[in-house]
């Protein structure tokens, strides 16, 4: 055969293929021309760990190729290669050393190109430079064709003066962000401060308000504006449609996995505001049911994936009462209407047509319990986790104060942070927890591919990579006494202060984590099917995964320890 023509084919079959895909006809052509044609019998290594990089990239045309890392204990597999993947050029270190030994397990056919070749090229397609990047790390990833209002513009600081001048308010009270204004920044603030207004300032001094009808303007959306009327909400039939509004405002931003933190981050603001006007409407609806109402001091907490803040659709969050029963004239009137209090605010949240959670109050715990039942709870969790099911209480260490008196939440953390000082089984214990899910290994022929080997038609991502970076995420907090904040993503930043020697892992975890919640999200539900992923969707998936792996081990290595 002419060799013109297996250059052709060669360049056909690449084609067909992410990255190669986006490479024009001609440099197609030129790859094709700068490799031959390799065959390997089934168990036969195509390099191993250690070895220098060679100066040809293997794509597989046929057949099936395991990845496989050393650990000291033996090979463990790492990775399944199949028709279309490549195999050396992403599979080395920054020494040009093989990360992995490349081992056939059926025949193989191998089409190489020149390496040198191929890297010359890298830099003027940016879709392939991502596809290189993306299996090395999750950081930084751009490559989802979206655009988030959160990234619109935000109004020009002449504008706001303007506008100042006629309105001529101080601002004095309120929170402030310096110029240059970003859409960004201004949300946080409005929503961390629970304000429809910001004062403006220029190197310190203030400069201009700004409103929140005014960013509005410009960005095409005003969620401070939506938490404070579903604060203000007096009815099921105002806050239904409020709460699909927040569900279309948070979809629109989410362009990419970077906006989940905003995203996640007007979410929770919007559904703890819908608690507080289920707290207020309970309250309303108790006294006109004839149960007599309490002096004493109360604090209503939310707890897990709503006090994380974790989650970008509204589901019914878990939220219960503390009251202070140390006072003198604490009875047992006092217990029931703070009973009845709790579940007409359970009543009201379902009023709201919220989807159910996957939180269950286990035994030792309900939806209202005077502050000496929530002491004896957390002491008894922490003095003896194996009897009362510590990893089905895990949750409760995620708590987030609502309505009430605040100072009693921090007196119960006082005592929390003191009980894990005393006690230090606990973190071994939850770090031991949270590898009870462990992401999956790889996509192969529209499958997924388990640690054992096994493959299955989907998996669920939550179980995958969210649930244990969460899990992981607690310990490195609870480890320091750190019980707020509950948010993962930014327990993971203060865990790199903490833990600087693990900063590299613990960033490419919060990456990962911010991929897998993105992920979800467009897929509207955990339950995701492999063959519907795209090639690019898959090696990030594939790389996030490997991240939380690495997570995973870090937390053993740091918080179990050696037998």
């Amino acid at each position: 055969m002419k060799t013109s023509v297996i250059r052709q084919r060669v360049a056909d079959f690449l084609q067909r293929h992410t990255p190669f895909d986006a490479l024009s006809a001609e440099d197609l052509l030129d790859l094709a021309g700068s490799g031959r044609v390799k065959f390997h019998e089934a168990d036969e290594y195509i390099f191993r760990e250690g070895d220098a990089r060679g100066q040809v990239v293997w794509m597989i045309q046929q057949g099936r190729v395991e990845l496989l890392e050393n650990d000291g204990s033996g090979e463990q597999l790492r990775d399944v290669l199949g028709e279309g993947d490549m195999v050396g050029l992403a599979h080395c270190g920054p020494d040009g050393a093989c990360l992995h030994s490349a081992r056939t397990s059926t025949d193989v056919i191998l089409y190489g190109i020149s390496a040198a070749l191929f890297e010359s090229l890298v830099p003027r397609y940016p879709a392939v430079k991502r596809f290189i990047a993306a299996h090395f790390s999750v950081s930084g990833i751009l490559a989802f064709g979206r655009t988030s209002w959160l990234d619109g513009e935000a109004p020009p600081a002449d504008f706001l003066r303007a506008r100042f001048v006629t309105r001529k308010v101080s601002g004095e009270g309120l929170p402030a962000v310096a110029l240059p204004l970003t859409t960004r920044a201004a949300i946080r603030e409005m929503l961390q401060g629970g304000v429809e207004e910001l004062r403006v300032t220029s190197d310190g001094a203030l400069d201009s308000m700004l409103a929140a009808d005014d960013l509005a303007l410009f960005c095409g959306y005003n969620p401070a504006r939506l938490a404070g009327e579903i604060r203000q909400a007096g009815s099921a039939a105002e806050l239904v449609p409020l709460l699909r509004l927040t569900e279309k405002l948070v979809l629109a931003g989410l362009a990419q996995p970077h906006d989940v933190d905003d995203c996640c981050r007007i979410g929770a603001y919007v559904l703890a505001s819908l608690s507080d006007a289920c707290v207020r409407l309970a309250n309303r609806d108790v006294a006109g049911y004839g149960i007599e109402g309490t002096e004493l001091p109360a604090c209503w907490l939310m707890f897990g994936a709503a006090a994380r803040g974790d989650r970008l659709d509204l589901r019914l969050p878990a939220i219960a009462a503390v009251y202070d029963d140390s006072a003198e004239n604490f009875g047992l009137d006092d217990s029931v209407h703070f009973a009845a209090l709790a579940g007409e605010t359970a009543a009201w949240l379902h009023r709201c047509g919220l989807a159910g959670s996957d939180w269950q109050w286990p035994e030792g715990s309900q939806p209202s319990m005077p502050l000496s039942e929530w002491r004896r709870f957390y002491c008894e969790t922490i003095r003896n986790p194996m009897g009362h099911d510590l990893y089905a209480r895990r949750e409760f260490f995620d708590v987030w104060p609502r309505a009430g008196d605040r100072a009693i939440l921090l007196a119960l953390q006082e005592e929390i942070r003191s009980e894990l000082r005393e006690h230090a089984m606990t973190i071994p214990l939850l770090a031991n927890d949270a590898l009870a899910h462990l992401p999956p290994l790889t996509f192969f022929q529209g499958l997924v591919v388990g640690i054992d080997g096994g493959s299955r038609d989907s998996f669920d991502i939550g179980a995958a990579a969210i649930s244990p970076v969460t899990d992981a995420a607690r310990v490195f907090a609870l480890a320091k006494g750190r019980l707020a904040p509950a948010n993962t993503l930014e327990r993971l930043q203060v865990a790199v202060l903490d833990f600087p020697e693990g900063a590299a892992i613990l960033r490419e975890a919060a990456e990962a984590f911010r991929i897998a919640l993105y992920c979800r999200t467009l897929a509207g539900g955990s339950r995701i099917d492999p063959s519907t992923l795209g090639k690019f969707d898959q090696r990030l998936l594939k790389t996030a995964f490997s991240s939380v792996q690495h997570l995973l081990e870090y937390t053993a290595a740091t918080f179990i320890p050696s037998t």
